[in-house]
């Protein structure tokens, strides 16, 4: 008897101790109501042939995951569960890493895999642009929307563009309001839930934020963001890098604030962008190649 008690405490103590030492996941951006308030406010800005196309590529998930279900925010979260599940090589295309010691994006450095959310958005753009004929046509076709809306929502949040060392933020921790956190989380739903902000009860708040935007360049987007990720996410206001044990505040989020605010306004505006110009064929999905 005192043997199987010895063991079944070890197993406990083991099990306590690779859990500690996992991995953390990188959690999705904006979290749920973040990417479901993204694609609503996008899908409100569809020209009618966008809406059409939308709508026929939605009904194609039923040759995806038996899922034809129309609604594009809900839709937005399946890239999040498939990169657990039968999607399992997507899951490096959500983020973009830099080494910490670079200040600036290079592609042939920071995406030589080609796995990176540049690369995914340029081929699920690709996709979207072709008709789809059979049904494995159709399947990717509706994994390309889904996976597109997701993409663009993820580029935005700037720790998606981060230090590939602290993979993204996820492993600074430090102390949000009374409770442990990890500096990407903040960045992903943290900031968003002391706001306020839900889905779908802020989608008229959120629409009345409208900042200037004059980039149409995808690697613009993920410039921007990794700028703000190394002038504002990894500082605390006093211009300090952030590292684990440190306690973010008033003053952090109050700067942070409008930043995410701008940065899911334009997410969105974006994404309705390149749907449109997708429905219209005027969209050079080549996002990548220097011509």
């Amino acid at each position: 008897m005192h043997q199987i008690a010895l063991k079944k405490g070890c197993l406990i103590l083991l099990s306590a101790v690779l859990l500690i030492l996992s991995p953390v996941d990188k959690a999705s951006a904006w979290g749920a109501d973040g990417h479901r308030l993204i694609c609503a406010m996008a899908e409100a800005k569809l020209t009618p042939e966008a809406k059409s196309m939308l709508s026929e590529t939605l009904r194609m998930g039923k040759f995806l995951d038996n899922n034809a279900d129309e609604d594009f925010p809900e839709a937005c979260l399946w890239p999040d569960k498939a990169r657990h599940t039968t999607h399992k090589g997507s899951y490096e295309e959500h983020f973009i890493n830099v080494p910490k010691s670079e200040d600036s994006v290079d592609l042939a450095r920071d995406c030589a895999a080609l796995n990176c959310v540049a690369t995914a958005i340029q081929r699920n753009l690709v996709y979207l642009s072709r008709d789809a004929q059979g049904k494995r046509e159709k399947a990717r076709k509706a994994a390309a929307l889904r996976f597109l809306a997701h993409f663009v929502g993820d580029l935005h949040q700037p720790l998606h563009v981060g230090n590939g060392e602290d993979w993204g933020g996820n492993k600074i921790r430090v102390n949000w309001y009374g409770k442990k956190a990890n500096l990407h989380g903040i960045w992903d739903y943290e900031i968003l839930k002391k706001a306020g902000i839900t889905y779908p009860d802020s989608l008229e708040y959120l629409q009345e934020i409208k900042p200037e935007d004059s980039a149409s360049d995808v690697l613009a987007w993920i410039r921007t963001s990794f700028r703000l990720a190394r002038d504002n996410a990894y500082k605390d206001t006093e211009g300090n890098l952030i590292a684990s044990g440190d306690t973010l505040g008033d003053a952090y989020f109050e700067r942070a604030k409008p930043i995410v605010m701008s940065q899911i306004s334009l997410s969105s505006s974006r994404l309705a962008y390149l749907l449109n110009e997708l429905a219209a064929g005027t969209l050079d999905t080549n996002i990548l190649i220097v011509q």
